[in-house]
C-alpha cells in the first residue's frame, strides 16, 4: 500500500490533489489542519493499493459471481415468502374474512398485514390510523446517525433533512461524513455542503467522539456513515453506541425494497436506538401495497419521506395526516 500526505489551502484543494495523483480508489486515512510558516493548511493522508502485486479476479468473472449470488438471494427470498404464505393460508381461520384476506395478498400486501386487517373488521383508514397512533412521533434528537444499505440514497437525503431543519426550525446544522473511503464521493459531498452552506466535517468512526466535541454549538448534527455490511459492521455501531449512549439512529429505507429483506435487516439493527425511518424512492412506486409492512408496530415510525431526486426540495415531513393518505394509495380504489 502506498501512503502519501497532500496539502491545500482548503480541504477542496487537498482532495483535488489526492484525486489527481491516486484516482478515485484512494482511501482517506486522516485529515487535519496544520500550521506552518504562519499559515494554515489542510492536510489529508491518503493511501492506494499497489494493484500490480495483487492477483485480482477478472472483471467479467467477478460480475458473473455477483450476478449468481444476487439470483440466489432473490430465489431464497421468494421461496421463504411462498413458504410463509402457505403457512398463513393453511392456518387462517376460514370462518372469518378469509377470501378478503386472499384478495389483499394477491394485491401484494404482506401476508401478516393482510391477515391482521381481515381479522380486525375495520376500514383501512381506521386500521392505518390505529397503527400510526401506536407508533407515535419521532423525536428530533440532536445527534442523528443515518444507517442503511448501499443504494438507498442515504447521503443525498441527509442534505434534504439538514435543509428542512435549517428552514423549518431555523436550526444550525453540522453534517459529518464518516463515509470517506472514496475520494470522488467525499469531494462531491464537500461541494454540496458548500453550495447549500452547511458546516461539514470528514473523519472515520474512531474520530467521531472527538469530532462531536467540537459540535456543541450546533442544534443538530447529522452523521453519514458507510453502507451497512460493506465498510462498516452493525457490531461496530453497537460498540459505538455502548461508548456514547446519547447517540440516536435513523434508518434509511428504500420504498421499492422487498418487505422480507427489510424485516431481515431490521432484525439485525433493532438493538440500536433507531428512532425513525427516512423512506426514499417513493416516486418509484404507484401503490402503497408493498410498503404496508412499515405499519408493523415493532418497526420505527416514518420521520421523513423523499419524493424525488431534486435536492434539497423533494422531502416531506411525515405526520399522521400525510401518512394516512400515503398508505391509502390504491386501497381506496378497491
Amino acid at each position: 500500500m502506498r501512503i502519501k500526505k497532500f496539502r491545500g489551502k482548503n480541504i477542496t484543494e487537498a482532495l483535488t490533489k489526492v484525486k489527481e495523483e491516486f484516482g478515485e480508489d484512494a482511501v482517506i486515512l486522516n485529515s487535519e489542519k496544520v500550521f506552518e510558516n504562519h499559515e494554515t493548511y489542510y492536510e489529508i493522508t491518503a493511501a492506494i493499493e499497489e494493484k500490480e502485486v495483487e492477483i485480482l479476479e477478472k472483471e467479467s468473472e467477478k460480475e458473473e459471481k455477483e450476478s449468481f449470488l444476487k439470483l440466489k438471494e432473490d430465489l431464497i427470498k421468494e421461496l421463504i415468502e411462498i413458504k410463509n404464505l402457505l403457512k398463513t393460508v393453511l392456518n387462517f381461520n376460514r370462518t372469518g374474512n378469509y377470501y378478503e384476506y386472499l384478495k389483499w395478498i394477491e394485491k401484494g400486501i404482506p401476508p401478516f398485514i393482510a391477515k391482521e386487517f381481515a381479522e380486525a373488521k375495520i376500514t383501512w383508514s381506521e386500521y392505518i390510523l390505529k397503527k400510526l397512533k401506536k407508533k407515535g412521533a419521532v423525536p428530533h434528537s440532536k445527534i442523528q446517525i443515518y444507517i442503511g444499505e448501499a443504494g438507498v440514497g442515504k447521503t443525498s437525503n441527509i442534505f434534504k433533512v439538514a435543509t428542512w431543519y435549517k428552514t423549518q426550525k431555523k436550526a444550525k446544522v453540522l453534517i459529518i461524513s464518516l463515509d470517506n473511503y472514496k475520494v470522488e464521493a467525499t469531494f462531491q459531498v464537500k461541494k454540496i455542503s458548500e453550495i447549500l452552506e452547511f458546516d461539514f466535517k470528514i473523519g472515520d468512526i474512531e474520530e467521531l467522539p472527538q469530532i462531536l466535541k467540537s459540535g456543541i454549538d450546533y442544534d443538530y448534527i447529522l452523521v453519514d456513515i458507510p453502507a451497512l455490511g460493506r465498510r462498516i459492521l452493525i457490531e461496530e455501531l453497537e460498540a459505538l453506541y455502548y461508548k456514547m449512549p446519547f447517540l440516536r439512529f435513523q434508518w434509511v429505507v428504500k420504498a421499492t425494497e422487498h418487505y422480507l429483506w427489510g424485516l431481515k435487516l431490521w432484525e439485525k439493527i433493532k438493538k440500536l436506538p433507531v428512532e425513525g425511518i427516512l423512506l426514499t424512492f417513493t416516486d418509484k412506486i404507484i401503490e402503497s401495497y408493498p410498503i404496508l409492512w412499515l405499519l408493523d408496530v415493532h418497526i420505527p415510525p416514518i420521520n421523513f419521506i423523499s419524493t424525488g431526486d431534486r435536492l434539497p426540495e423533494d422531502l416531506i415531513r411525515a405526520d399522521d395526516a400525510f401518512l394516512l393518505k400515503f398508505f391509502l394509495r390504491g386501497l381506496e380504489e378497491i
